[in-house]
């Protein structure tokens, strides 16, 4: 038997789902009498896959093409702090431009709207709480049951390559990239367009699950076999944390303040607890 379907708030915008169990004005959970819950929006924007797509493509070819213009002009060999921050510029490009050309000429026109780029001060207290149980609680797990087959490798390479290469000023812009600018435009894009556009076509369950393995496959690197499926399996289970915060809330202000703390503490240690 179909249920009607309700309208409820997600981050601002109308959602169209069945009756389930709410949380932060969010449906959540399977539906009364076992009905599985879809997320559907009503009316359908016109954004989707083809703008989270975009977004990537355009996100990797300007932070290469800035990279390599670096390099060219400086005759390095490789890329100085300044030429990793323009090759991080290049990504953000992708990751923030995408969701604001959506939301301006396929959606409402506000990001708080189409994708739930807003806070309330409960999140303050959820993204703190997520933040610590990813470091202390999740990472740890994942480790142990990946450490008979990888070791304990070290998952710090990146991190620490910046550090090394940050001194004064440079320390400072580190910060802000790293735990600022880095969790909101992720956030916006991962959590904000790219699960929404899940969500709308195959529903919320696999929009966590593929919206994460996503995430987890964006942050590959040149590195060994055993750091990258650490670093893969890490990221792809925080992503997931993530989605079920936006998810849950209806909002990214949870998922961007758990981000931060989590790029901030791994900061943290590599400049301070372990130089």
């Amino acid at each position: 038997m179909l249920v009607p379907p309700r309208r409820c708030s997600c981050g601002g915008a109308a959602w169209q789902g069945r009756a389930s169990p709410t949380l932060g004005g969010v449906a959540v959970g399977p539906a009364p009498g076992g009905h599985e819950r879809e997320l559907r929006p009503d009316p359908p924007p016109r954004w989707g896959l083809g703008d989270a797509a975009a977004g990537i493509v355009v996100g990797f070819v300007c932070s290469n093409l800035l990279a390599g213009i670096w390099l060219s002009a400086s005759g390095a060999e490789e890329l100085s702090l300044g030429g990793m921050a323009l090759g991080q510029v290049g990504l953000w490009v992708g990751l923030i431009g995408a969701p604001l050309v959506a939301s301006r000429y396929k959606g409402s026109g506000r990001l708080s709207v189409d994708f739930g780029l807003r806070a309330r001060p409960i999140d303050a207290a959820i993204g703190f709480g997520g933040g610590l149980a990813a470091q202390f609680v999740l990472l740890p797990i994942i480790a142990l049951l990946l450490s008979p087959f990888v070791g304990h490798p070290d998952v710090s390479g990146q991190a620490r390559e910046l550090s090394d290469k940050a001194d004064g000023i440079g320390v400072v812009a580190l910060v802000i990239a790293i735990v600022v600018v880095t969790p909101v435009a992720e956030e916006l894009f991962f959590r904000g367009l790219l699960l929404r556009s899940l969500a709308r076509r195959w529903g919320t369950g696999w929009a966590i699950g593929l919206s994460s393995v996503l995430f987890g496959v964006s942050h590959l690197r040149a590195a060994s076999a055993a750091v990258l499926l650490v670093t893969i399996v890490s990221l792809t289970a925080f992503g997931a944390l993530l989605a079920v915060l936006a998810v849950r809330t209806g909002r990214l202000g949870s998922a961007i303040l758990a981000h931060a703390l989590f790029n901030g503490w791994t900061l943290l240690v590599v400049l301070v607890i372990k130089p």
